[in-house]
């Protein structure tokens, strides 16, 4: 068995992957590209001989420098981080291993991200490469593609390609969201991000030319939209909630533009309002406040940055601001709103969970950011506009340098070496119909202050999918040196345990302290595999 991914030798033995998934996503940047043709400034129809040439050096050298970056985080992962990656690598090898049917078993059983699955299984087939390799790969050239849309959405409203740069440098490295999502796992979460922008970049061209579409190519427009929109779903269902808080936002804005004037400020101040409330409520919440981390704790300058420029870009672009601002409370709001009873197995549903919405909160605020520079260029003029532009990005870039990590976060690493040597014992030596209990711990994102399951805390997650041994989650702080606790362990017949190296592993100390009820098969410095002999009396 090849536990370990290539690590390193990935920048020199995978270039083919890496220029294959480039490519993927650079195709499917092509219709913005093509539809980016016609500047309104010169008159309808007239076509701009330079409408994108400044970004012609900025856009790819943007996306080779983001994308070393975000190459350089797999040169130290040893795994795809936390317990997520452990069921999307077994998902992806399911669906290599057994092809449609197991789409379908899938989906019979719940889960309904699979746009993601279905192009690591492609991709980790055409280049014959492992699965891991695939997933860290892709992961990070799909952080590398996101912001790239954010460039067309605000070149399209403003007609500027600084403040187009501007949004782009911004939702890049401006925070540590989104790019923390890889340390959480969040693959099919992270692909969406992307694809909404994409989604909303074609809408907004779309709604802007389409006077000027002959009938045949608007409807192979709308079409092309249509099927976006289905692949966004399909990587990741909540996608359809954050398009509709969209489409809310955008139709109240058209109802909003009808108001006077003094209305129109009004409704807006009352927008304001309560996103200070709203704010207010999640920061008293021990669960919720964490969705600020990467723009108050991690942020707050660059978000301070932007609320200075939202006013400029309220002044300049009021309608995109008010979409944007109504969008954000949307979301934030969408956290309390229960869903009981529409997904099986999941009673305490909210309509968005905390981490989503923390992944996503960088896209409005770029967009706020991009419209804001927008506004000051058309207070100070394009010319020194342009200085300004230069100077902010400049300062987002050396602001992601001093504050923010490359490379796997420690927070959620959860496999060491030790673990994948262990790993690799453990299929030598044990039999398949073991069940092995591995360390877990309490999952709580949303508001209401319930545990929503248990999620593996250690390398353990990584020995069903890689090794095909049937593991059985136990909490973490197991009382193993008491009665009580191995006659749980008994109850569920399981028959091993496994002690990771990284995480939140059980206490070895307990184990060792009742030698007569475990026995150690595998003792390395930090990771330990025991049997459990305690059951056998009774």
């Amino acid at each position: 068995m090849n536990v370990l991914p290539d690590g390193v030798s990935v920048f020199i033995d995978d270039w083919l992957l890496i220029t294959g998934i480039l490519l993927f996503f650079t195709a499917i940047t092509v219709p913005l590209f093509s539809r980016l043709k016609t500047d309104p400034s010169t008159g309808s129809g007239q076509r701009h001989r330079s409408v994108i040439s400044p970004t012609s050096l900025f856009l790819p050298l943007f996306l080779i420098i983001s994308l070393l970056l975000r190459l350089a985080y797999i040169s130290k992962a040893l795994f795809p981080s936390y317990f997520d990656s452990a069921q999307h690598y077994m998902l992806i090898n399911n669906i290599m291993s057994n092809g449609a049917p197991q789409i379908f078993e899938i989906w019979r059983t719940d889960y309904y991200h699979l746009g993601f699955h279905l192009l690591a299984a492609f991709f980790a087939s055409i280049f014959k490469v492992e699965i891991m390799t695939v997933m860290l790969v892709l992961g990070q050239i799909i952080l590398a593609w996101i912001p790239l849309p954010l460039f067309f959405i605000i070149k399209q409203l403003t007609r500027s390609n600084w403040a187009g740069m501007f949004a782009v440098s911004l939702s890049a490295f401006g925070w540590y969201m989104p790019a923390h999502g890889v340390d959480w796992g969040k693959y099919p979460a992270l692909m969406s991000l992307g694809l909404i922008l994409f989604v909303l970049s074609l809408v907004i061209l779309f709604a802007q030319e389409k006077d000027r579409l002959q009938p045949g190519k608007s409807n192979l427009f709308l079409a092309l939209i249509g099927v976006s929109v289905l692949f966004t779903v399909f990587v990741h269902s909540r996608s359809l909630i954050v398009l509709g808080f969209v489409a809310i936002a955008w139709v109240g804005s058209e109802l909003w533009m009808k108001f006077p004037k003094f209305p129109r400020h009004a409704i807006f101040a009352l927008l304001l309002i309560v996103l200070i409330f709203v704010v207010t409520t999640i920061q008293g919440s021990d669960i919720l406040s964490l969705l600020f981390d990467p723009y108050l704790d991690g942020g707050m300058l660059i978000t301070s940055l932007v609320a200075i420029l939202s006013i400029l870009a309220y002044r300049s672009y009021p309608q995109p601001t008010f979409i944007n601002l109504l969008a954000i409370d949307l979301l934030l709001i969408s956290l309390f709103i229960p869903v009981n009873g529409l997904i099986p197995k999941q009673p305490h549903l909210t309509l968005m969970d905390r981490p989503y919405v923390e992944m996503i909160l960088f896209m409005p605020l770029s967009l706020l950011g991009g419209l804001g520079l927008a506004g000051l260029e058309n207070k100070v003029g394009r010319k020194y506009g342009k200085y300004l532009a230069l100077i902010f990005i400049g300062g987002i870039m050396y602001h992601a340098f001093a504050n923010h990590n490359f490379y796997p976060s420690d927070c959620c690493v959860m496999v060491g070496n030790d673990d994948a040597a262990a790993m690799v014992w453990m299929e030598d030596q044990l039999p398949v119909e073991v069940r092995i209990g591995i360390a877990s711990t309490e999952l709580k994102v949303i508001a209401r202050d319930v545990v929503e399951g248990w999620v593996g805390a250690d390398a353990g997650v990584w020995i069903t999918p890689l090794i095909a041994r049937t593991t059985v989650v136990l909490p973490n702080e197991l009382a193993f040196d008491k009665k009580a606790g191995l006659d749980s362990i008994c109850r569920k017949r399981i028959s091993h345990l496994f002690v990771g190296e990284l995480g939140q592993p059980f206490d070895r100390t307990k184990l060792i302290a009742r030698s007569e009820w475990y026995r150690p098969l595998l003792s390395m410095p930090r990771t330990g595999v025991y049997e459990v002999i305690g059951c056998k009396d009774g």
